[in-house]
C-alpha cells in the first residue's frame, strides 16, 4: 500500500523526515527512517534523502496508508483575543489554564484554538510560539500556518521579540535593576536554582509603585527560561506574591485569605519586530492586555490600580 501527496506551504522549507513525522505521528520513527534509507520514499519519482527540503507543490510517495485525523481539541472554544490576524493570533491566557494539553482531551489554550479549525490534511495545526506556566496569565502568540510559525520562532530565537510582565512582589524594591544569574532546572523537583553550569539568564525590572509591604514591577525577560521571573525575583529577595515554590509561606498564607491563590505574574506586553510578509499585519505591533481580577484587586486595595493604565 502506498500514498501520494503534494507538499503544502506548511511543509515548504522543512526537512523531509520532519514532514513525514508530522503527517504520520502514529508511524514509528524507525519505520519512517528505514523507508527513507531503503529508497522507498520518492520525491517527484526519485528516492529522497531524509535531510532534503522539498519545495511547495512537490510530489511525495510513501509506502504506507493515508494519514489519520489527529485527536480533536478540548471541546471548548472560548478564547480572549488581543490580536486576530490572518496568520497569527495573540491571546490572553487565563491563570489556571495550560498552554499545551497534558493529555488527549485535556483542556488547554491550544486545544481551544484547535476547535476553531478543521483538521489539516498536511498534519499542521496551529501552534503556540511562546509558553507560560499554568498559573501565569497573559499574552500567548499562536501561529496559524507553517511559514508564520517558522518566522515567529526565528524572531524569538534571535531575541527580537520584547516580552514584558507585571509582577506584584513582596517588599520594597529598588527603582530598577538587572538580574544576571545563571539558571539550572532540576526536572525531578520541577524547580530551578542557580549553578555555574546553568543557562545564562537576564532579567530587567522597573518599579512602577510600591511601599514597604508590596511593589508592582514591570519585568522584562531578555532570555526566556522556565521559571526565570519567579526565581530571579526571589533570588533578589523580593519574591512574587502567592508563589508557593519560590515565595514566602507566611505572606502567601496571609494573602490567600484575601483572594490570592497563585503567583501574581502577568504577561502584559509583547513588542514585535519587523516580520516577513506572511505576518505583515502583526509586524511592528506592540500589544498589551490588562491584568486579571486577582491582580487588580490587590492593586485596588493599595490604591494603585490607576497606575496599571500608565505602565
Amino acid at each position: 500500500m502506498t500514498y501520494t501527496f503534494n507538499t503544502s506551504e506548511n511543509d515548504a522549507g522543512r526537512r523531509l523526515d520532519r514532514i513525514l513525522r508530522t503527517r504520520w505521528p502514529q508511524v514509528p520513527l524507525g519505520r519512517i527512517m528505514g523507508a527513507l534509507r531503503k529508497g522507498e520514499v520518492l520525491l517527484d519519482g526519485k528516492p529522497a534523502e531524509p535531510s532534503i527540503h522539498p519545495e511547495q507543490g512537490q510530489e511525495i510517495l510513501v509506502p504506507w496508508e493515508a494519514p489519520r485525523l489527529k485527536e480533536p481539541g478540548t471541546g471548548r472554544a472560548d478564547l480572549s483575543f488581543v490580536f486576530e490576524g490572518k496568520s497569527a493570533w495573540v491571546l490572553d491566557k487565563p491563570a489556571g489554564l495550560l498552554v499545551q494539553p497534558a493529555g488527549p482531551g485535556n483542556d488547554s489554550l491550544i486545544g481551544r484554538v484547535w476547535n476553531r479549525f478543521p483538521d489539516s490534511a498536511d498534519g499542521f495545526r496551529p501552534s503556540a510560539v511562546n509558553r507560560l506556566d499554568r498559573n501565569t496569565s497573559g499574552l500567548v502568540t499562536v501561529a496559524l500556518s507553517g511559514p508564520s510559525l517558522r518566522a515567529l520562532q526565528e524572531a524569538w530565537r534571535a531575541r527580537l521579540v520584547r516580552k514584558t510582565y507585571l509582577a506584584v512582589v513582596l517588599g520594597e524594591t529598588p527603582s530598577s535593576g538587572r538580574i544576571d544569574v545563571p539558571i539550572k532546572k532540576d526536572p525531578a523537583k520541577n524547580r530551578v536554582d542557580t549553578a555555574p553550569d546553568g543557562e545564562l539568564a537576564l532579567t530587567h525590572f522597573v518599579k512602577v509603585i510600591g511601599d514597604r509591604e508590596l511593589s508592582l514591577l514591570r519585568v522584562e525577560l531578555v532570555t526566556g527560561i522556565s521559571h526565570q521571573a519567579r526565581f530571579h525575583l526571589a533570588y533578589r529577595d523580593f519574591p512574587i506574591l502567592g508563589d508557593p515554590k519560590y515565595g514566602r509561606f507566611a505572606a502567601n498564607r496571609f494573602w490567600m485569605q484575601r483572594g490570592v491563590h497563585r503567583p501574581l505574574l502577568h504577561a502584559w506586553m509583547i513588542e514585535f519586530p519587523e516580520l516577513p510578509p506572511c505576518l505583515d499585519d502583526l509586524s511592528g505591533r506592540n500589544l498589551i492586555c490588562r491584568p486579571p481580577k486577582d491582580i487588580q484587586e490587590v492593586l485596588r486595595g493599595k490604591g494603585w490600580l490607576d497606575y496599571v493604565m500608565g505602565v
